[in-house]
């Protein structure tokens, strides 16, 4: 049964689109902000969805211009991203497993700096990518140029290992970050809390300039994104 739900879901995740799927135990979460306390205390797992961006929108990305592209593109995988977590959901529910969809971009909090939950720390706990010097999931195959979901659940899947970072002396996107924000700590499996390695503030000054630009009206920026080189072989 375990193993029969679990292909169902991956292939329903692969057909809508998605590039990755994997499990995370939930266990190994650390959660050192306290905002994903009581969905911890509630599901063991969680499925991670990644999506692969379009190389070509990401490479028009420049540090004055996020471009309205990327601005349609980033809105565009997070629709197709919620909806794929909502099916996923609705699978596991039918099959008598709890699940709940984490939406894939949404802030909490006065000011909105985080998520319900990391969607980037789990899929590193699935084995999907690690988390790199930018705080982003960088993937084997793509670097982080994927975006995230996350599927909250019951289901005694088995999880994915997380892999260790694999960023080594490379300063790309400390050097190219336009706020900053990227500090040039090294560390293997876990990073240290995030104010060591990540100046949110500052990121999240930048975006919400970004949004008040008409011809934007939204929080993307990309530039780390773009200049990561792993996964330049495969592009």
């Amino acid at each position: 049964m375990g193993a029969s739900l679990w292909s169902d879901v991956r292939k329903l995740a692969l057909e809508l689109g998605a590039a990755k799927v994997g499990v995370a135990d939930l266990a190994l979460y650390r959660d050192d902000y306290g905002y994903a306390s009581k969905l911890l205390r509630k599901f063991r797992r969680a499925i991670s969805v990644a999506w692969r961006l379009s190389d070509p929108i990401i490479d028009a990305i420049t540090p004055d211009d996020p471009t309205e592209a990327y601005v349609h593109h980033y809105r565009a995988v997070n629709q197709a991203l919620d909806y794929t977590a909502l099916r996923i959901a609705s699978l596991l529910q039918r099959r008598g497993y709890r699940a709940m969809p984490i939406p894939a971009s949404q802030s909490l909090g006065e000011e909105r700096l985080y998520g319900a939950i990391s969607h980037k720390a789990v899929a590193a706990l699935a084995g999907l990518g690690w988390i790199g010097k930018s705080m982003l999931l960088v993937t084997e195959e793509w670097g982080p140029r994927v975006r995230l979901v996350t599927v909250l659940t019951d289901f005694p899947l088995e999880p994915g290992e997380p892999l260790e970072c694999r960023c080594g002396s490379c300063r790309a996107c400390v050097e190219a970050c336009p706020a900053g924000a990227v500090r040039d700590v090294s560390f293997k499996l876990y990073p240290p809390p995030l104010y060591e390695c990540f100046d949110a503030r500052a990121c999240s000054r930048r975006l919400k300039e970004i949004e008040r630009n008409p011809r934007y009206g939204e929080e993307v920026c990309g530039v780390c994104v773009k200049v990561c080189p792993v996964g330049q072989e495969r592009r």
